[in-house]
């Protein structure tokens, strides 16, 4: 899906998350690698070159996001990023790929650049603040784009509600304070880690936007 002139959303098949490429340099999550094949046919049915990609940023280290990591490096070369609460989960492998139900091993990775919030990452168009928001998990991230007001933000929100915080690591109490501090953004697009994206600018969705506050 095209969601403007630099900015597409490669859409998560079956249990991969929501992929993001911008400007053709920065990818944002990788979905479980399954369907990689399938993803950059995707790339290229939109006349994007996957090769220009030099930065990859993993949101949190569950396998549906950064299962696909080991083989958009090969492809790319491009530096891989993740905060440094998450990180150990790459280099050891812990990144949950069996409670999908799915029969895969997940090979150790070493990511290439650590994160801990208040980074920018930038391309030639776009800037993009790093925003701890723990909760889904300790290291999980968002990415805000403050000129545009797009937030980038994993399985933190959802156009129906926010990131479940039962599994490994997660926490509730730290989900409320990363949802309040989005909140407070005002954002006029999230692009969530699964899902449609929600554009708040429109009457519809900026009601489904506050009905997820009044839940915590």
């Amino acid at each position: 899906m095209k969601i403007s002139n630099n900015m597409y959303l490669l859409d998560g098949a079956h249990f991969d998350s929501n992929i993001f490429l911008i400007d053709e340099e920065l990818l944002v999550d990788c979905g479980t690698g399954i369907f990689f094949s399938q993803t950059i046919e995707q790339m290229k049915g939109y006349g994007l070159n996957p090769k220009k990609i030099t930065k990859i940023v993993i949101t949190h280290a569950h396998f549906d996001h950064c299962g696909g990591v080991k083989k958009f490096k090969e492809l790319t070369g491009a530096d891989v990023f993740i905060h440094k609460l998450d990180a150990d989960k790459l280099r050891n492998g812990d990144v949950l790929e069996n409670f999908l139900g799915m029969r895969f091993k997940f090979a150790k990775f070493e990511p290439d650049k650590i994160l801990e919030g208040g980074e920018t990452i930038s391309t030639d168009c776009n800037d993009f603040i790093v925003l701890h928001t723990p909760g889904h998990t300790s290291g999980s991230i968002s990415l805000w784009n403050k000129k545009n007001k797009i937030l980038i933000c994993g399985d933190l929100i959802f156009h129906d509600g926010f990131g479940r915080t039962d599994l490994k690591d997660g926490s509730e109490s730290d989900i409320k304070k990363s949802l309040l501090k989005i909140k407070e953004l005002h954002p006029n697009i999230l692009l969530p880690g699964h899902g449609t994206i929600l554009d708040i600018k429109n009457e519809y969705n900026k009601e489904d936007f506050e009905k997820i506050f009044q839940s915590i």
